[in-house]
This record gives structure tokens, sequence and C-alpha cells, in this order.
């Protein structure tokens, strides 16, 4: 008769050491480019993009969903065993590090454009 051990109980920062690892080194990539899609969408609807607009609760709202429905079709299954807070935390900051990593992206080619188009006019 073998004895089973007792199950070891897993930490929710644990929890969340192991969601953050997998995300940098297998996520990321997926999970970007479905909220770079999302953003592609919202500049096709117009040809001007205050930045209120790409603020505004609704927008947010949409990729915090496109982050939970990634992990949702993946049945990752470290995310189910989080509290509802701490997932919601954990999807605040997947959107906030990609939204931080695509305004210095978008911020740089706005200064280069910026200084091709002064050289140009220069000449």
């Amino acid at each position: 008769m073998t004895r089973k051990r007792p199950e070891r109980i897993v930490t929710e920062d644990e929890l969340l050491s192991v969601i953050e690892t997998d995300y940098r080194n297998r996520h990321m990539y997926w999970i970007e480019r479905r909220l770079n899609k999302r953003l592609e969408k919202w500049f096709r609807k117009t040809d001007e993009v205050e930045i209120t607009d790409l603020l505004a609760a609704r927008q947010v709202n949409d990729l915090h969903i496109e982050v939970f429905s990634f992990y949702n079709k993946a049945d990752y299954e470290p995310v189910t065993k989080l509290t509802p807070e701490a997932y919601q935390n954990w999807i605040s900051t997947v959107v906030t590090g990609w939204a931080v990593r695509k305004s210095v992206s978008v911020w740089s080619k706005i200064k280069m454009a910026s200084r091709q188009q002064k050289n140009n006019a220069i000449r």
C-alpha cells in the first residue's frame, strides 16, 4: 500500500510567477499580436484618432477581453487557479505593458517621420 503525499498548496504569488514566465516565453507574441490587430481595426474605422478615443473604457475593455479570450481558448490551467481579482489584475498588467510598449513604438515612429519631414523641407 502506497501512501499519497498530500498535495502541495501553491500560493497566488507562485502561480503569478509561473504565469508571468509563460507569458514572457510563450504567450506574449500571440497575445500582443491579437492586441495589435484590435488596434489596427480601430484605426481602419477612421482617419483621425484622438488619444482619449483609445483610452475610452470600451476600448480598454475590448483589450481585456482579447487577453481573457486568449487564455480561455488556450485552456491555460494556471490562470484558472487565480482569484478573480488576481486574474483581473494580471490581465490589466498585460494590457498596460502592451500599451506602454506600443506608445513608445508609435512615439518613436512619429519622431522619425517628423525628422524626415524636416530634412526633406531643408532640401
